[in-house]
């Protein structure tokens, strides 16, 4: 059997987290909790633990988004093991401010980045060795941390945005195509996604989006890179903390 190179799946997986919560117009008022299991050519890999929950910013209505990533994928031909956190907060014109802390096979890297003065100001720690930058606000559309796709009108349609990869600290032109909408089974609840495919230089997945009066929900997102297939899908979902 044909397995992933490492490389593709640390750029998938690392990836991942940033593309798990979305500006929603209302949090619900406790939080929400979501679990997802991570699948590479049909094993079990990881887990990802995510917590949205609402805040107050500056005086104005915001949301906090938490999670956790743990990936340990220990195959014939392939071995990997990664951990990491990140915190958000995305206000109702977007991302606000971003923190992960990573570690992957043992070496650890940091990113902390806030917005202001019209830009959004990295500082940036990998293995040892740091360096800031600063992205302006006008050089973007959106960030990791949004989901532009719940901006889009109609099935069929089909969009390009400027976006902001949180982790990396630099823009990408990403496409979007609105497949299809279809249902999908969610701990005994129906829900209606929106079937999105998306690509960048980087990366080729889709996604299955659902909205609700609570917000939005990855429900499902599939991702190919140039060794392998992944897989991640929400498991449950629940009201608070857990």
């Amino acid at each position: 059997m044909s397995m992933p190179k490492k490389s593709s799946v640390l750029l998938f997986f690392l990836l991942l987290a940033s593309y798990l919560v979305c500006h929603a117009e209302q949090a619900r008022p406790g939080g929400r909790t979501l679990r997802y299991r991570i699948t590479s050519r049909g094993f079990g890999v990881g887990e990802l633990k995510t917590v949205i929950a609402p805040v107050q910013h500056a005086g104005s209505r915001a949301v906090r988004f938490h999670s956790d990533l743990a990936i340990d994928a220990n195959l014939l031909l392939f071995k990997v093991s990664t951990r990491s956190s990140e915190d958000a907060v995305i206000g109702e014109h977007g991302t606000l401010s971003y923190r992960r802390q990573g570690e992957d096979s043992g070496k650890s890297s940091t990113v902390d980045a806030t917005l202001e003065g019209g830009a959004f100001r990295f500082k940036m720690t990998d293995i040892g060795a740091s360096r800031s930058v600063a992205v302006p606000r006008s050089s973007y559309d959106f960030t990791t941390m949004d989901c532009p796709e719940t901006t889009m009108q109609r099935e069929g349609e089909i969009m390009e945005v400027r976006l902001l990869d949180m982790e990396h600290a630099r823009v990408v032109k990403r496409k979007f195509h609105w497949v299809r909408s279809e249902e999908v089974e969610v701990g005994g609840k129906r829900l209606r996604c929106r079937v999105v495919d998306f690509s960048d230089a980087n990366n080729s997945c889709r996604r299955w989006v659902s909205k609700d009066e609570a917000g939005v929900v990855i429900v499902r997102q599939d991702g190919t890179g140039k060794g392998g297939n992944y897989s991640l899908r929400v498991v449950s979902v629940s009201d608070g903390p857990a």
